[in-house]
Parts: structure tokens; C-alpha cells; sequence
């Protein structure tokens, strides 16, 4: 049935080179000052880059030619193209051509310093921060003010320190500057950042025992700025020079005096970094002899704008767009862009890319070191030598890359070393053999030879590390031991040559491995008799992204998922720019607040005094749209523009009002798959996404065969479909292959009585499979969010039951407040609300007095109600109107009441009214009628918010239901009660099935494919 897998031919294969010659329309720069300007696209780099070519084709020296570029990535883009365009010249040069303006700074700093200098990466500055506020908190030290001393343990005020620190850094002041500046201002934040600044240049200098000098970036530059700097270079060449920094800029002005050709280029359209402190003045205000002007972009892509429905739909447009690019247009995966608006976007879209076999490549300076699951796990290996691991701790080491093992071994394996030592816990017994100076024993047939391999190679790696720890290893051989013993190397370095999902995981698998042998390798050069333990340390206070060494000379096969700011300088055939949703583009948050970190950039660039009323929201807002344009100009072929409109959604979301402006700058038609406010009634189209892969259609055919609502004639066409791709061996297209059509090894119906609870009615009858696994399911909800909703039940019926209000609302408060878990800033908001839930809920009781009589609170209900089945739950109340009808009310303790046309379908109260006008009152309970007693006559029900902002208590009513009708829904009782019981459970397609929380597990959807094969 199945073929056989396709062995992978691999090569390696010469980087391709653009060597086109560029036909320019003006002489290019010789001699003289010049300032080069033109919009993304316009070719301003490539013009720069020709110029730096005919001055070295020109007999130029080329060691006194200096390329500042405005980061790494860029700058090693422009060297990788004058290397070819040079390569033929024989060229040489006594130093790098090309650098950013830190690395500039550095070189500068090295040769007039005589001690050594050392760059710090921001995630160890990040380090050092929280490691100085922790002490400061603990010491009670600092000049930091009552209110904000209890946050000194908080990432983000370790976060907005930094950032002020850096800025004000940039700007050259120094400690005492920044005490002055918070007296003079009466801004006591600004004194206490000042004398922490302080404290941490100490620590700084203290730090390296005098063997070095550690600098941060933005401190590079105004260090070289102290010291006399000498010129070495006659041409300098500077790209992208809006994104420079005020002291960055400072840094050029003293270069250029002494050159004989200077050239400026850059586009004010694309300053991007203000709030990194970056300025388009320098730029703008450049005394430049003469400029060239680049007004035509020669990007002209094919626009689309898409606005749809939901994330899910967005995504998979996003997924199914790449994917057809790739086959069916023939564009390699590397020249395909995804661009998101904030890091914390990646994640989702990350996952529904690989999911559809489209391969991701992620900047490794955008995630954090220990984060990286191999890291992570090496990190845990490296622990395991020193010091003993936790259950949870050794269930990880083992499960992850180190150890190997899959979660059903690891289980066999435990339970067979439980056979073999039945008086100690398996888990125990495994922690004792690993131990390498403990001789494993015969276990004969407790365990199998696949468990002994899993134990034999976890004790192999650990063994490794012992040998070289005894050895006085220091911690990058000690790293390189167990690394070199896990055999994981070869087996990724394959996996990345074959390229493909997997691949892409591999490359950034090994990428995470540099950087950590990266970060070992300073870590012993700066203490060589640093501990194991102190290394560990060091890497897991690391929460900042950390900078790496880029060894790539080959960009990977994968698409590129990227943020807006980071596309600065890139250019590839297809873009994808996603969630152009407003509130995420723009976003006009203010930078800093805590520190007033803009009223300082204001005092010292532009002599705004603090208290003047100053608005940064227009500047804000123009800076958005300059980064959207940005974003939206990196495309030379195809550009997608999508965006979400949900109004009903549980999270409100509508286009941003760029992307109304894009279409109208393009001519560009936008393609609508989301309600529309001008249309009647909200009715609109939504779009289908049909991914282009094996999955996705496998997914598609099965949903429509196993979807007894389809057309007969669909459900042909889905079966003749999947018969051909069986015969043709693809995996999951073979019935045999399906959970729903394989053996399962118990076929018995449980045992129980038929009854159904009316809260699982409604759950059973969208889709049973969804209603009985969410229950198996760890709640994400807390323990005190859980029991906030029973405490508000609690209270309606003490006050149902006579107990005074006030009495029951104080004891209900003090439980709450006993079982709450909210930080210290949020506990008292959230008391507020939880009281004004319960006022409000008395509010309504007293207030419906009007209109009901209480019959009953916390009522039991135990009645059949169609052959056999019976209907056993509780009430919240029972309330009996002037007609003498009764009323079963469900309060709720969400914030938001759900629509009227909900109601009107609401099966839990049409569940209620079918029991009542089955039963009867039999005591406190709700039950069958005894001979010659009328069931009860039913008004209806009501669902009670006391949670809703809303001035009026939101109640829904829905209203009684027709004898015709209750007998109606009773005849899908029974089929839902043999579900409950059946070994069996229908995964049926509903609304809801985009946010089901057993997705995973579900075989009508894609991402069921992984239980196929269980």
C-alpha cells in the first residue's frame, strides 16, 4: 500500500551572484561631499555600492574606503556584493571595507585603548540590570522612591531602565548628568537612574579584574568619542544614515574632515528606530556639496489586500500563498518573506507554517538563548553532573534531544524498573542508574532492549561530562564533551542538508548550539576558573535575545518570518505582510513611560523643557506608517497585504486604517471576506482556504466523506478522491489508516445510567468528541478564577436562603480574597469587581421581585423525560411569575451576555424548561411525577449577567417552548446519552471548530494528521 521513501540527493552548490551591470543615469560620486536620497526600491545601496566599485576599479587604496552600514545584517549583505563585483580585481585591503557604526566604534576604541575592550551583548547587560535591582531591592539601597521600590524585581522595570539608561548613554550624559538633570527637573526617577548608572559602570569596571574594558553598544560610541580620534580612511561611504543615532552621528562628522569623497545616503520616508534613539536629522542636515535624487522605485510588485473573517482563515491564506509561490511559481523558499508587526506574532504564525510544510527560517538574534528547546535540554545534562534533578526535571532531560527517549518508552521504562524493584518508585531507581559509578544490573525480561538503549545512552552522555569534569575540564570542554557524546551533530547537520520543515528546525537547532559554544567560549575567556554552575547562571538570567556570531554563507532554503523593523535593508520576489489590524498597526503605546524616557530625548535634543505639554502621538502615528510602508515595499513581485475583521469575535478586531490607505496609494481593489458594515444584515462571503498540500487535502476529503450534511455526490467524489491516493501509497488516505475505522481494543459500552446534565447537552450536541476530551483537558483557567464563578453561586443562594446580605457578601469576599493569586497591582482591582458582582446579583434579586417568586434555590432535578433517558442536574434558581408558570434562571459571571438569537437556541435552558414540563415538585427536588400529580407549567428561562459593564443587569429571556417543540428536542436525547456510553465518539464539524481546544486530536481536521498513525 505504501512506497517506499525517496532517498534525498544532496550537494552542495556555488552561491549565486547578481553581477548585473547597473546603468546609472548621472555620473557617480569622485570627489567632494554628497548626500544620495530616494524612496525603498530606488536603488539607493546599489548606488553606493557602485561607487565604492569605481574607486577601488580606479586604483583607489582600498584600505582607506570605509562602508558604514546601519547594522550587521545589512552591512554583510553590502560586503558579500563588493566581494563579487571586486573578486576579479585582486583586491586587498589591511582591514574590513564594510561595518556598522558599532563595530566602527569599536575598532576606534581598540586602537586608541591600551587594555583590551570587550563588546557585551544586550541579554548580559539585561542580566546585570536585574542582578543590580535584585540587590538593590534586597538591601533596601538606591535612590529609588517608595512607589517604585516594590517593582525593582519586575522584569519590565528592569526592561524601561535599560532602554533610559541606553538612550541617555547615546546622548553622552553621565551619572552626574542625569542626578543634575532630576534635581533641576524635580524628576526624582531621573536622580535614582543616575545613581544606578553609576553603580553598574562600577560593577563594569570591576567586573573583568582588570584584564579588559566591557562596553555595551550604545556605549561604544560615546567611549570612542572621548578619546582624540585620527582618520585613516580618504573615502567613507555611509548607507541607510536615517536610522544613526545622535552620538552615531557625532561619530561620522569626525571622520569626514579628512576625507577627500564622503557619501550620505538614506531615505527620511525610512527612520524607523526613534525609539531606539535614531534621527533622520543627520541625514537631512548633511552640509552635502552636491545630491543625487533617486525619485522611481524599481520595486513594482502585484498588490493584493485581503481582509477575512478570522486568524485561522488568515493564516491559512498565509500558508496556502507561500505554498503556491513555491510550487506552482517556481519561487525558491528563501525568496519568500512573511513580515509580522511584533515579535510576539512570530509564534502563531510560525506553527500554521510548518504545520502546512513550508519551512521557516527565524533571525537567531529573535529568540532567547536558553529558550531554545536543545538548549535548554544541553543545559539540563550539564546540571545533571553537579548537582541531582527533580522528577519533572529528569522527565524533561530524557523526553528532549539529549536524552532521546518518547514519552511511551520512557513510561515502559519506569514501570519495567518498577517491576524490577518493587519497593522503590520507578522514576527513583532510574535516577540511582544514572549514576555512572553504579554497574547496571540484569534485569532480565523487566524491560525491553529498546528501554535499556534509552538508559544506555543518557548514562553515555552523562559519563562524557564526568570524565571531563575529572579531567579539570573547563566548561566549554566539559560542554563539548557531552554535546560530542549525544551524537546529535551528524544526525542535524543531515536533517538540515535535506532541507524541508524539518531542515529549517535542524538550522536553527544548530544555529542555537553556536551561539551557545559562542557563549561558553567568552564565558571561560573572561573567567577561567569560572564554575559550572556560574555558567548555567549566566545563560538562564539571559531574557533578552542574544546577539550571534553570523557564520552563514549561504542563506537558508526556508521562508524568511521576520518583524517589520527587521526587513530594513532586505528585499525578496514574495512578501506576506500580516495582521495589518488596528491597535497592532499602528501601535501608539508611549516608550518609557516609567522613566519619562521621551521627555528626556526631547530636554536634550531639541531643549523641551519637562512640564512643557508635549504630544507624541502624531510623531508616533507617523512613524507607524513610515514602518508599514517599509514593510510594504521589500516585495519585487508579489505583495499580500491581510488583514482581520471579526466585530462579533470574542476579541474584537477590524483593519487597520493603513491598509485602506495602501489600497488607495496602489489603485489596489481590496478583496473583502469579513462582514461588512454597509451590507444588510452583515451577510458576506467568507473565504475558503484550500492550502496547496498533501495534508490539507487529505483533510478536506475525509472532512466531506465523514460529514453526513454533505451531498451525496460530494461524498462520492471525496471517497473515488482518497481511493486513488490510497492506491497511490500517501499516508492517511487509507481508511485502515484512520482512528475512526481502526480496531480499538474494546468495543463493551460503559456501564451507567442514562442521564444527561443539561450544561452537557448543548456541548454533546455540536460535537460529542469535542464535549467528552476538553473535560480531560489541564484547564488553563487558575484555581481562583475557577472557584470565583462557585463563590458567586454560594452567595445567590445564601441570600436565596435568608441569610443577610450583607453578612453572606462579607463572608463571600473574605473567600475570595483567601483563594485570590493576582500580583500585588491587580488584587485590589480585581476585589472591586468581584464586590460589585455581588451587589450587582443582589441588585437583581431585589429587583426582579416585580415580576418572580422565588420557588427554589440550588434545586435538584432528576426526571425522565424520553424513553429511559433522564435529564439530572441543579438550578441556580426557580422562580414563579404572577401566571403561576415557573422560571429556571442560570446566572453567569462572565462580562459579556451572549446575543438574543443565541438565547432563543440556547439548549442548557431548553433542557431545563424540557425536565420541568416533565416533573414535578417532590420535596426540595425536581422529579417525577407521582401517580395523579400535574407536571409543572413552564414560562420559560432567564440568564442573568451581574458581571456586564453594561448600567442595566443584562438578563437574556428565552421564551417557552411549545409542547411540539420540547418533544422535537427530547428525540435527540437518546442518541447523546448512547455517545456517553459508546466506545466510540462522532467528531462532528461545527462553528466552533476553530477554537477547539482537541483540535489536535480531532480526525476531521488538519491538524488531526499526528494521531493517524497512534
Amino acid at each position: 500500500m505504501s512506497s517506499a521513501l525517496p532517498t534525498p540527493q544532496v550537494g552542495l552548490v556555488p552561491r549565486r551572484r547578481d553581477l548585473s551591470v547597473r546603468d546609472w543615469q548621472m555620473p557617480l560620486p569622485e570627489s567632494g561631499t554628497w548626500r544620495v536620497r530616494g524612496p525603498a526600491g530606488s536603488g539607493v545601496t546599489s548606488l553606493l555600492i557602485d561607487t565604492v566599485v569605481q574607486q577601488v576599479k580606479g586604483g583607489v587604496d582600498p584600505s582607506g574606503i570605509l562602508v558604514v552600514a546601519s547594522s550587521k545584517e545589512t552591512g554583510g549583505r553590502i560586503r558579500r556584493e563588493l566581494t563579487d563585483r571586486l573578486s576579479e580585481t585582486g583586491f586587498a585591503s589591511a582591514s574590513s571595507l564594510v561595518r556598522s557604526v558599532h563595530s566602527l566604534a569599536f575598532a576606534l576604541l581598540r586602537a586608541s585603548s591600551e587594555e583590551p575592550v570587550r563588546l557585551i551583548t544586550g541579554a548580559e547587560q539585561d542580566a546585570v540590570i536585574r542582578e543590580l535591582l535584585a540587590g538593590q531591592a534586597a538591601d533596601g539601597r538606591g535612590g529609588w522612591s517608595a512607589e517604585h521600590r516594590p517593582a525593582l524585581n519586575f522584569v519590565g522595570f528592569a526592561r524601561q531602565l535599560r532602554d533610559f539608561l541606553l538612550r541617555s548613554v547615546e546622548r553622552g550624559l553621565s551619572p552626574e548628568d542625569l542626578e543634575g538633570l532630576g534635581r533641576q527637573y524635580n524628576l526624582p526617577v531621573w536622580t535614582a537612574a543616575g545613581g544606578f548608572l553609576r553603580e553598574y559602570e562600577q560593577t563594569m569596571a570591576l567586573s573583568g579584574a582588570a584584564s579588559y574594558t566591557s562596553y555595551s553598544a550604545s556605549e561604544l560610541v560615546t567611549a570612542a568619542l572621548s578619546r582624540p580620534i585620527e582618520s585613516a580612511w580618504h573615502t567613507i561611504v555611509v548607507d541607510d544614515a536615517q536610522h544613526l543615532d545622535p552620538k552615531s552621528a557625532e561619530l561620522i562628522s569626525e571622520l569626514i574632515p579628512s576625507a577627500k569623497l564622503v557619501v550620505i545616503g538614506g531615505d527620511p520616508e525610512q527612520s524607523i528606530f526613534h525609539f531606539r534613539g535614531a534621527s533622520s536629522a543627520f541625514l537631512r542636515q548633511f552640509p552635502a556639496d552636491q545630491e543625487i535624487q533617486l525619485s522611481t522605485s524599481r520595486r513594482q510588485p502585484d498588490r493584493r489586500a485581503v481582509v477575512v473573517d478570522s486568524r485561522t482563515t488568515q493564516l491559512a491564506l498565509i500558508a496556502d500563498t507561500a505554498r503556491r509561490a513555491h510550487l506552482l511559481e517556481g519561487v525558491a523558499w528563501s525568496d519568500i518573506a512573511v513580515v509580522v508587526r511584533s515579535v510576539g506574532q512570530i509564534a502563531a504564525v510560525r506553527r500554521s507554517l510548518l504545520a502546512a510544510g513550508v519551512p521557516v527560517h527565524l533571525n537567531p538574534t529573535d529568540v532567547v538563548l536558553s529558550e531554545q528547546r536543545i538548549v535548554a535540554n544541553l543545559l539540563l545534562g550539564i546540571r545533571a553532573l553537579t548537582e541531582e534533578l527533580s522528577a519533572s526535571e529528569l522527565n524533561d532531560l530524557l523526553l528532549g534531544p539529549i536524552g532521546g527517549a518518547d514519552p511511551v518508552t520512557l513510561r515502559r521504562l519506569i514501570r519495567g524498573l518498577r517491576r524490577f524493584d518493587p519497593e522503590t518508585r520507578g522514576i527513583d531507581t532510574l535516577r540511582t542508574l544514572l549514576d555512572t559509578e553504579v554497574q547496571l544490573p540484569d534485569f532480565g525480561e523487566k524491560i525491553t532492549a529498546r528501554e535499556e538503549q534509552i538508559l544506555l545512552r543518557i548514562r553515555g552522555v552523562l559519563e562524557s561530562g564526568h570524565k571531563a569534569l575529572a579531567a579539570g575540564g573547563s566548561v566549554e570542554e566539559t560542554l563539548w564533551a557531552v554535546w560530542s557524546a549525544t551524537g546529535l551533530a551528524d544526525h542535524l547537520l543531515a536533517a538540515s542538508l535535506r532541507g524541508g520543515v524539518t531542515g529549517s528546525q535542524a538550522d536553527r537547532d544548530l544555529d542555537a548550539m553556536m551561539s551557545l559554544f559562542d557563549a561558553a567560549g567568552d564565558f571561560v575567556e573572561r573567567r577561567p576558573t569560572g564554575s559550572i554552575h556560574g555558567f548555567l547562571s549566566h545563560i538562564t538570567d539571559q531574557e533578552l535575545p542574544t546577539g550571534v556570531r553570523d557564520r552563514r554563507s549561504a542563506v537558508p532554503d526556508a521562508v524568511t518570518l521576520v518583524t517589520a523593523h527587521g526587513t530594513v535593508g532586505s528585499q525578496w520576489g514574495t512578501v506576506i505582510v500580516v495582521g495589518v489590524q488596528e491597535g497592532e498597526w499602528p501601535s501608539l503605546g508611549e516608550t518609557g513611560s516609567l522613566f519619562e524616557q521621551e521627555t528626556l530625548v526631547d530636554l536634550i535634543d531639541d531643549g523641551i523643557l519637562p512640564g512643557v505639554p508635549v504630544s507624541h502621538t502624531a510623531d508616533r502615528l507617523r512613524e507607524e506608517r513610515r514602518l508599514f510602508h517599509v514593510a510594504t515595499s521589500r516585495a519585487t513581485d508579489t505583495l499580500l497585504v491581510t488583514a482581520v475583521h471579526a466585530p462579533d469575535a470574542d476579541e474584537v478586531t477590524e483593519p487597520s486604517r493603513f491598509l485602506d490607505e495602501f489600497c488607495r496609494q496602489y489603485s489596489v481593489q481590496k478583496e473583502n471576506y469579513a462582514p461588512d458594515p454597509g451590507a444588510p444584515k452583515g451577510e458576506y462571503t467568507p473565504l475558503r482556504v484550500r492550502v496547496l498540500s498533501v495534508p490539507s487535502l487529505l483533510a478536506e476529503l475525509r472532512t466531506t466523506v465523514c460529514n453526513p450534511q454533505a451531498r451525496s455526490d460530494e461524498r462520492d467524489q471525496a471517497a473515488r478522491q482518497l481511493a486513488r491516493l490510497a492506491i497511490a501509497g500517501v499516508p492517511g488516505a487509507d481508511p485502515e489508516q484512520w482512528w475512526t475505522t481502526t480496531n480499538p481494543s474494546v468495543m463493551e459500552p460503559l456501564k451507567g445510567a442514562e442521564a444527561l446534565s443539561p450544561s452537557r447537552i448543548e456541548g454533546l450536541l455540536a460535537c460529542p468528541l469535542r464535549e467528552v476530551l476538553k473535560r480531560l483537558i489541564e484547564e488553563e483557567q487558575t484555581p481562583a478564577a475557577l472557584t470565583r464563578g462557585s463563590l458567586a453561586h454560594a452567595y445567590l443562594e445564601a441570600i436565596g436562603r435568608g441569610v443577610d446580605k450583607q453578612q453572606a457578601a462579607e463572608l463571600t469576599m473574605a473567600a475570595f480574597v483567601d483563594i485570590q493569586n493576582d500580583p500585588q497591582w491587580r488584587a485590589a482591582a480585581e476585589q472591586e469587581k468581584f464586590s460589585t458582582l455581588l451587589e450587582r446579583t443582589s441588585r437583581w434579586v431585589e429587583e426582579s421581585r416585580s415580576s418572580f417568586t422565588q420557588a427554589g434555590v440550588e434545586m435538584d432535578l432528576d426526571v425522565e423525560v424520553i424513553g429511559g433517558v433522564r435529564i439530572r442536574g441543579r438550578m441556580d434558581r426557580l422562580e414563579k411569575d404572577q401566571a403561576g408558570e415557573h422560571w429556571v434562571v442560570d446566572l453567569k459571571t462572565g462580562a459579556t451576555a451572549i446575543s438574543q438569537k443565541a438565547t432563543d437556541e440556547h439548549a442548557q435552558l431548553a433542557a431545563y424548561q424540557l425536565a420541568l414540563s416533565r416533573g414535578a415538585f417532590n420535596g426540595e427536588k425536581i422529579t417525577d411525577p407521582k401517580p395523579g400529580q400535574e407536571p409543572l407549567t413552564v414560562g420559560g428561562g432567564v440568564l442573568v449577567y451581574p458581571g456586564s459593564t453594561t448600567k442595566k443587569i443584562s438578563t437574556r429571556e428565552q421564551a417557552r417552548r411549545s409542547p411540539e417543540q420540547l418533544a422535537e428536542f427530547a428525540t435527540h436525547l437518546p442518541g447523546l446519552a448512547a455517545e456517553l456510553r459508546s466506545a466510540t465518539l462522532t467528531a462532528r464539524v461545527n462553528d466552533s471548530c476553530d477554537r477547539c481546544p482537541v483540535r489536535n486530536l480531532c480526525p476531521v481536521q488538519p491538524e488531526g494528521k499526528t494521531t493517524i498513525h497512534a
